[in-house]
């Protein structure tokens, strides 16, 4: 009777939650421009490769593969993250979730999956559409893809940090620049940087390291220290902002 009475409320939970994911999807959905951004974003990165990028150099190939990756993270996960948790505050949303029988993780999670669902989409069809135009099937298709997924999660878990700061959504895009320049900036630079000190503290920008680890993984030849470097800095960027997370979190808006 136990195991009975104990398995109710698990499966209340569960169906909360994907309540709450699909409820958030069909929101995203609404939202003109939220699809043209999911949209837009991949395109563009494309049509710059397809008009002035193309090559038959290797190298040339992998590095705009770490550079969609830079790009994806920051323009639409990290954003998408923010301006999410940062509505659902300034609309007391969050305020009344948090009554329903949801964990708080449950509901941050539910909140974060049409960002991540976006990022998913959006990396597949950058990485993707690098090989229709005409660059070399990636070296290591399965690191690249870890390179990506371990971006998204810290670009989301980016996004709800910063939303601590976040006043309102039209805030939003004043609050995500400084993470946005420092990561597009850094990313932008890398290649040209010699100098291992400087080109290891360019990594350390978050969510660079992902895009560094991208490249890496498209020649399949990459120094194993780097990537053993980079899979360090992702995931001390992960428990960080894990942590930063829990501390920093509000459930309502300023008042």
């Amino acid at each position: 009777m136990s195991r009975v009475t104990s398995a109710k409320p698990d499966r209340k939970t569960r169906h909360l939650w994907w309540a709450l994911v699909v409820s958030e999807l069909r929101v995203f959905l609404r939202q003109p421009v939220m699809i043209a951004l999911s949209l837009l974003v991949p395109a563009g990165l494309l049509a710059i490769t397809a008009i002035g990028e193309r090559t038959n150099i290797p190298e040339v190939w992998a590095s705009i593969a770490g550079r969609n990756t830079a790009a994806v993270l920051c323009i639409s996960v990290y954003f998408v993250s923010l301006n999410t948790i940062t509505a659902r505050r300034h609309t007391l949303a969050l305020k009344r979730l948090r009554t329903t029988a949801l964990p708080d993780t449950g509901i941050v999670t539910g909140l974060l999956v049409p960002p991540i669902v976006v990022g998913l989409f959006q990396f597949a069809v950058s990485q993707g559409g690098l090989v229709a135009l005409g660059a070399p099937l990636p070296g290591d298709p399965l690191l690249v893809l870890t390179a990506g997924v371990s971006g998204i999660l810290v670009a989301a878990l980016a996004g709800v940090v910063t939303s601590a700061v976040t006043a309102n959504p039209e805030k939003a895009q004043w609050t995500m620049l400084p993470l946005f320049v420092a990561t597009l900036g850094a990313a932008s630079v890398l290649p040209t940087v010699t100098d291992p000190a400087v080109n290891l503290a360019l990594r350390a920008v978050p969510l660079v390291a992902n895009a560094d680890w991208t490249t890496a993984a498209w020649l399949a030849e990459g120094d194993v220290a780097r990537l053993a470097a980079d899979a360090g800095i992702v995931v001390i960027w992960l428990v960080v902002l894990s942590l930063l997370s829990r501390r920093t979190f509000r459930w309502e808006r300023r008042r």
